[in-house]
């Protein structure tokens, strides 16, 4: 076994909890602030084996994955970078956010003396069942790629920072847009009388994509609200130049409406999980 790292990892969600319970299950010692947390992440931390520490201890770690929601990633950057001048760790920016806005970290996180490279995280959080991929770019990739030694899958894009991220949301504007244009069709039909017999069309001449939509859309209804600014990001990685972007801004809308449906359990979500047979 390589030797043990120390790696710091920014918040406990979901994704963050998944990997920290990766890293420390193959020896690693995983650090996160915890100040402030939910009850949730302060479990799924110590479920994951993380250990609390400081902002400014962040920086004494071999490594520092930022994994946040995306309007969070430039706020999460400035406040490492201000914390731990002078550190030397390599920041791992793995959050959904645009190129531009990912070379504005690698400016943040090297002002400060940190290496850098850009991520995409492609995937559920690990475990037994899961094993997502990061992708890699820019110039810290082929050292941030050494976790694959610690039970990580890693892919290093040989381009510039943004390739990564290009790549992270080009995947996620498919297969979240996807859920998306389902779920608009379906509630569309269900206003309109006929869910029924759409539903018995897409089972017998498009039976792959009802498929899909009975394992995406039950997934999609508790997480969209954490997908909104997901969706923004992929707008502004189209450009406003093209039509096109406004589908995202759409989907961003939809995603809020349908996370307060499935908080509320509303119809609109009871709706989908009764046509999807969940």
């Amino acid at each position: 076994m390589p030797n043990p790292l120390t790696i710091a990892i920014t918040a406990p969600g979901q994704m963050g909890a998944g990997i920290g319970a990766r890293l420390t299950a193959q020896g690693c010692r995983v650090i996160v602030p915890l100040e402030d947390r939910s009850q949730a992440s302060l479990d799924r931390a110590r479920r994951a084996g993380m250990v609390h520490a400081g902002w400014d201890e962040l920086g004494q770690a071999d490594m520092i994955l930022s994994i946040v929601s995306p309007e969070y990633a430039e706020r999460t950057a400035e406040r490492v970078a201000a914390a731990n001048p002078g550190a030397r760790a390599i920041y791992a920016e793995l959050n959904a956010i645009t190129p531009e806005r990912a070379l504005r970290i690698q400016k943040i996180a090297e002002g400060a003396g940190l290496g850098f490279t850009d991520g995409g995280i492609i995937g559920p959080p690990p475990s037994d069942s899961a094993d997502p991929v990061l992708y890699l770019s820019g110039p810290a990739a082929a050292e941030a790629a050494g976790l694959r030694a610690y039970g990580l899958r890693t892919e290093v894009l040989h381009g510039p920072v943004g390739e990564a991220s290009a790549l992270k949301l080009s995947y996620a504007g498919i297969t979240k847009g996807l859920a998306a244009l389902g779920a608009t069709m379906m509630l569309a039909a269900a206003r309109a009388g006929v869910e029924e017999q759409l539903m018995a069309e897409l089972g017998v001449s498009q039976s792959a994509l009802a498929q899909g939509f009975s394992r995406s859309i039950p997934g999609m209804l508790p997480k969209s609200g954490r997908w909104v600014s997901e969706m923004h990001e992929i707008a502004d990685f189209i450009g406003a130049d093209f039509p096109e972007h406004g589908i995202y801004r759409g989907v961003a809308a939809l995603y809020e409406r349908l996370f307060d449906a499935h908080l509320a359990d509303g119809e609109e979500a009871e709706t989908l999980r009764d046509l999807v047979g969940r």
